[in-house]
């Protein structure tokens, strides 16, 4: 009786396990995606702004390093970021971080994950600070 319980244990095991639980997850971080900018902060007036998830979008494209700002910000935010278009863009890594150049302005990656990615313009010039998420 054991024997054939042990038996029906290992079938069921055995059938429970499937071939995609070994898939690969795309779990790396990259810029390479469309983010929505969901607060701006900082700046000489202490800007403090939130933004609904999808009114301001950036879509990074990797391959012709390009970023596309969709902005359909319609509230009386102080800064909301860069106004609709397009802007080339390049990421530059040192030793001891790494930027996004956009036209020119340094933003240093603060923090970039699957689910969020935090751009800062840096204190000396009372810049802004992006926060978005996917």
């Amino acid at each position: 009786m054991k024997i054939t319980f042990y038996i029906i244990a290992l079938m069921l095991l055995t059938l429970s396990c499937s071939s995609d639980d070994d898939a690969q997850q795309d779990s790396e971080p990259t810029l390479n995606a469309t983010w929505s900018l969901v607060n701006v902060s900082g700046g000489f007036a202490g800007v403090d702004d939130d933004f609904e998830s999808g009114i301001i979008t950036w879509h990074f494209n990797n391959e012709s390093s390009e970023i596309t700002v969709t902005n359909n910000d319609t509230s009386n935010a102080i800064h909301s970021g860069y106004a609709s278009g397009t802007y080339s863009y390049e990421v530059l890594t040192t030793s001891n971080e790494t930027s996004v150049v956009i036209d020119n302005t340094d933003l240093r990656i603060i923090s970039l994950t699957t689910n969020q990615l935090i751009l800062d313009e840096g204190m000396i010039s009372d810049g802004f600070q992006y926060t978005f998420s996917r």
